[in-house]
């Protein structure tokens, strides 16, 4: 059934509400919604941490760092199990794809608390991130564990076929981070930013884990736990390969830097990562499009409008956002319009290069191709520690920035001229397409 909102716009545009209401469409614009919904709310966020709670750079830059590498545990941990979502919970029962759910949360979260706790030891015995302390690495355990299992709920709305759910999450989420911090800082809690956080993600979850309740019953297949792992593990590095490089950024610069360029950084980034949360989301619901054994010219069809949403959506939103970046970064105080408004054009700038790249990485996973999906994270990770510190070294964390913008140019210009091959290929004239082995995405 169309959403009551293409109903309404149906009675004026006729055109458009058909356009809304196919599925890439629809879920493409719920996804979009929902991250920059999230965005929002998290520049809000900050804004309520530096502006109104007064909470200093460098307080806010081990926050951020906590909260990144929480964030980077949980995408390593959750691995291919999203992707083994997508794929398997449309074939399975609405019992049993809600049981996949939880053995795919119960497992990723056992791993992220485990690898934060290794982490965490290592850093103990090699002196490394003492801003952290004790209660730092038990938060990048919870938050690690708590963004997979949202990530992974997530996933599972998209195998039910609609993101609304998701979008619903996405709103408490964003409530949250509305209405926790000053309370927290208000209390003195330690470590409000990474603290805030992590509640407001707790709430997310026990929200969305109500909603898988409320899904309506169908019938489906009984698929082995096995066959549900193994497409788990063929795309253990799906996640990686669009989010890791980013993740591991602010940490970098606390470690080379200190707390207070970590802080100005990452709000740069937090606005920038609009643009990234909204060209994922478009690659995401062409990943949904292009999953299964789909005709070819499917997979054109979904390269083709995810490259118009972006054209559409993201380089617009670029533009405003080098345009105006001092103004923008002024909401968070003076000094973060001083001292990151060059990082933040830059960090926009780069969108023209990582939008193919993500786009092209759904092609990649719609098509079970993994080897990219391991050499380009690796790659792009690679880059970024050899060219990050000497750049860094000359315009300071700005240097970063351009380490980032740079990093991401040759994966974007390839992903692009990807894009072009693989859209020509399947609108070639043909005989009868072939039948496509199993695919697992993400």
């Amino acid at each position: 059934m169309a959403p009551s909102w293409v109903a309404w716009i149906r009675r004026w545009s006729p055109r458009l509400a058909d356009i809304l209401e196919k599925a890439q469409h629809r879920n493409a614009y719920y996804l979009m919604a929902s991250q920059a919904a999230a965005a929002a709310a998290g520049l809000l966020f900050w804004w309520l941490l530096t502006a109104v709670g007064q909470v200093p750079a460098d307080q806010v830059g081990v926050g951020y760092a906590i909260v990144s590498m929480g964030a980077t545990v949980g995408v390593i941990a959750k691995g291919g199990f999203d992707a083994a979502l997508v794929r398997t919970v449309p074939e399975a029962s609405a019992d049993h794809g809600r049981r996949l759910l939880w053995l795919a949360v119960g497992l990723a979260s056992a791993i992220a608390i485990g690898l934060a706790l290794a982490l965490g030891l290592a850093a103990t015995v090699t002196s490394a991130l003492p801003d952290f302390t004790a209660l730092g690495w038990t938060l990048v355990a919870a938050i690690g564990a708590l963004m997979v299992t949202t990530w992974l709920q997530d996933a599972y709305f998209m195998g039910e076929g609609d993101a609304k759910h998701t979008f619903h999450r996405n709103a408490v989420l964003s409530g949250a981070r509305m209405l926790l911090p000053l309370p927290v800082v208000a209390l003195a809690l330690p470590q409000p930013v990474a603290t805030s956080w992590g509640l407001a993600l707790g709430v997310s979850a026990a929200t969305a884990a109500i909603a898988t309740y409320r899904l309506p019953s169908r019938q489906g297949e009984i698929v082995p736990e096995g066959t549900f792992l193994r497409r788990a593990v063929r795309n253990i590095t799906g996640g990686a390969a669009q989010f890791l490089p980013g993740l591991l950024l602010v940490p970098m610069i606390l470690v080379i830097n200190g707390p207070d360029a970590a802080g100005y950084f990452g709000i740069a980034w937090t606005a920038a990562n609009l643009l990234f949360l909204v060209s994922s989301a478009i690659a995401r619901s062409a990943l949904a499009e292009m999953a299964g054994d789909r005709p070819e010219r499917e997979e054109a069809e979904a390269i083709r409008k995810g490259t118009l949403q972006h054209l559409w959506i993201v380089a617009p939103a670029a533009i405003v956002g080098i345009l105006s970046a001092p103004y923008l970064l002024a909401i968070f105080g003076p000094a973060y319009a001083d001292r990151a408004a060059t990082t933040f054009r830059i960090l926009c700038a780069s969108s023209a290069f990582v939008s193919p790249f993500y786009l092209y990485l759904a092609v990649l996973r719609a098509r079970d191709d993994p080897g990219p999906l391991i050499v380009f994270p690796a790659a792009m990770i690679a880059v970024l520690f050899v060219i990050a510190p000497p750049f860094n070294a000359r315009f300071g964390f700005s240097g970063v920035a351009v380490a980032w913008f740079l990093a991401n140019v040759p994966f974007g210009l390839y992903a692009a001229l990807k894009l072009k091959q693989h859209a020509r290929e399947v609108i070639q004239p043909a005989g009868p397409a072939p039948v496509r082995a199993d695919s697992h995405l993400e």
